[in-house]
Parts: C-alpha cells; structure tokens; sequence
C-alpha cells in the first residue's frame, strides 16, 4: 500500500469540503519534517519535550564564540534529525553562519543567519537526499528566496 504525506499546514476548508488535500512525494515530507525539527523550540511540543533544536536556545546568545554557537546547533540537529527522522540513514548536518545586510525602510541592520544542509539516504528507496534551508537568527525566521 503506497502510503500519502500531506502537506502543513492543512486546508482545512478544503478537508471540510471534501475535496483533495495537497499531497508530498516522500522526499517533500522529509523535508517539511526537518523544517519542523529546526524551527521548534524545546518543550513546545507537550508529548516529547526533548523534540526541537538548539538553534531556539542559542538564538540571542551574543557573546558566545560564533563557532561554538554553530558547533552546538550541528551537534543538536544532527542528534535529533538522527533520533526523529526514522525515514533517513547516514545523515551528515553542515551548517554556514553568514551574515546579511537587511534593509526595511530606512533601517539597514545586519542579521546573522545560519544556511543548514542536511544530506543522507532515504532508505525506503536508498536515494541521494538533500535538504537546505536558510534561517535569520535573533529572532528566528526563514528566508524561502535564498
């Protein structure tokens, strides 16, 4: 039986309809669970409080070294990716912290952000599977037009 991975958030106007709900080729379902995994903070999900990242704890830490920041924050995705995403095998986490010029209005301020890649095997199908995202740190956001 083939199974079906539905995007999030759901319509739910279009569940409530009856009618088709937008679904995820198993390598979008991934990736959309690792998105999850790096932009929950620990204790927000009240059945497994260990569920999220490090990047949540480390998000207005100034002061500490930069690489031990990012150090702290591979070592933690790469933990939880391992412990929560039973769909991957022989995942590697690799992290850039950058910085960016941010421009709004008349404001020009310099955001850090961290581009994450994750890459390993999806075992149901042992294909090659790459996931990058970029996120603004202090708060904690994500820039989709990287």
């Amino acid at each position: 039986m083939k199974r079906s991975y539905y995007q999030v958030p759901f319509n739910f106007s279009n569940f409530f309809e009856k009618k088709e709900l937008t679904k995820l080729s198993l390598q979008e379902s991934i990736s959309q669970f690792i998105s999850v995994i790096i932009t929950t903070y620990f204790q927000e999900y009240t059945f497994d409080e260990n569920f999220g990242s490090e990047i949540w704890e480390t998000d207005f830490d100034l002061l500490t070294n930069p690489n031990v920041l990012k150090e702290r924050i591979r070592n933690s995705l790469q933990e939880k990716i391992d412990v929560y995403e039973n769909r991957l095998s022989n995942v590697k986490v690799q992290l850039y912290l950058g910085e960016d010029l941010s421009q709004k209005v008349e404001k020009v301020r310099l955001k850090k952000y961290l581009t994450i890649k994750v890459i390993g095997k999806v075992i149901k199908t042992d294909e090659q599977y790459t996931f990058s995202g970029n996120y603004f740190l202090a708060p904690l956001s994500y820039n989709t037009s990287r």
